[in-house]
């Protein structure tokens, strides 16, 4: 989002949120998350909010952004932002409410907790009843423009992070007697990770070339694989994007999973992995492990950037590392890419949406 506002000189946001104080924020910061905390609890909060109940972190957090000065309220939908949304055009029609959709709550928040998992069906009751409230929506992909059309019957324009051409590398890479894939972030299952050293050792081995997985942010620990796989893997911290990219651009290849179990279809085939605009930045081929519907091989397959491996079948797996041992990447089809996904448009369509004049922000 401050991709899109750093870019629209007309658009004046006051940024408003909820849970950890963030340092250069503070003065939007509003309290507490609504959700969280002791199980029980929760359970009953998140119950009365997503079922449309009264509740009181609600009212105090929507009687604050009543008192926000602005012209139009810019709504995110995850957590409490989505009854946030629909209370604020319920309870004022002066001003619009946007809402932006990244995750959609029932295909992604429920359906990958425990906690609030049997909250799907209530979620996606209030994730309808809000589309068909508010003023004007955008979503992360056209898989989830296609969803939301199906069950509301609306469109939102899909909108993404914009990248400017010169945030591009587009520089020759040229491998060494190691093999290194970096991955940075979430990994939602362990399994498929390991399934993923495991062939990279089987495929490089022939070859007396020796593979590393570097992964920047990982909640698992070298603890977490088997004592044979573990010198194939590195872990490090978290890092800022502008010191992670440096690092990405120095491997031979870039490793990005969706989830492919069943119940985690809308999640995989509506959102879209934040890290793609990390590893276009920095222009290396991506081994995309991921179910063949999607957003993450729809990316694959519509910029060329890369391999799917659909399974953890290693027979596969080995024609997949095959194909990525020819992916020679030019600096078209990166910018291609970009400008497909993270380009001009995104600024144009938010735009479109987002008047000028201070837009109040809760995420």
């Amino acid at each position: 989002m401050r991709s899109l506002v750093e870019n629209m000189p007309n658009i004046s946001v006051t940024w408003c949120y909820t849970g950890s104080k963030v340092e250069g924020y503070e003065t939007g910061y509003m309290g507490a998350a609504i959700m969280g905390g002791n199980i029980l609890n929760d359970i009953s909060s998140t119950f009365t909010m997503i079922n449309g109940f009264d509740n009181n972190g609600i009212n105090e957090l929507v009687g604050k952004m009543l008192n926000v000065p602005c012209d139009i309220y810019w709504i995110v939908s995850h957590n409490e932002g989505l009854r946030v949304a629909f209370e604020l055009t319920k309870r004022q029609k002066e001003r619009p409410v946007h809402l932006t959709v990244h995750d959609d709550w029932g295909g992604a928040l429920a359906a990958q907790s425990v906690r609030y998992r049997l909250f799907t069906g209530l979620a996606n009751k209030l994730t309808i009843k809000t589309l068909q409230t508010v003023s004007s929506f955008d979503v992360i992909s056209c898989g989830m423009q296609k969803y939301y059309k199906d069950i509301s019957g609306l469109n939102g324009d899909v909108c993404h992070r914009f990248l400017s051409a010169q945030s591009i590398n587009a520089k020759p890479f040229k491998s060494g007697a190691t093999v290194n894939i970096g991955h940075i972030g979430r990994l939602y299952k362990k399994s498929s990770l390991i399934a993923l050293v495991r062939l990279l050792k089987k495929f490089y081995d022939t070859k007396g070339i020796t593979p590393i997985v570097k992964l920047w942010g990982c909640h698992l620990t070298s603890d977490s694989l088997p004592s044979s796989l573990r010198s194939n893997v590195c872990f490090y911290p978290t890092a800022s994007e502008t010191e992670v990219i440096p690092q990405l651009a120095n491997c031979d290849m870039l490793y990005a999973m969706y989830p492919l179990e069943k119940r985690l279809m809308v999640f995989a085939q509506t959102s879209l992995p934040t890290k793609l605009t990390s590893y276009l930045q920095a222009g290396r081929p991506i081994l995309a492990h991921c179910p063949q519907s999607s957003t993450l091989a729809e990316y694959i397959n519509t910029t060329g950037l890369g391999v799917i491996w659909k399974s953890d079948d290693e027979t596969e797996g080995m024609a997949t590392l095959a194909k990525m041992s020819l992916i020679n990447l030019t600096e078209e089809q990166l910018l291609n890419a970009r400008e497909r996904y993270f380009g001009e448009s995104n600024l144009h369509v938010m735009n479109r949406y987002l008047t000028s004049g201070d837009i109040a922000s809760t995420t």
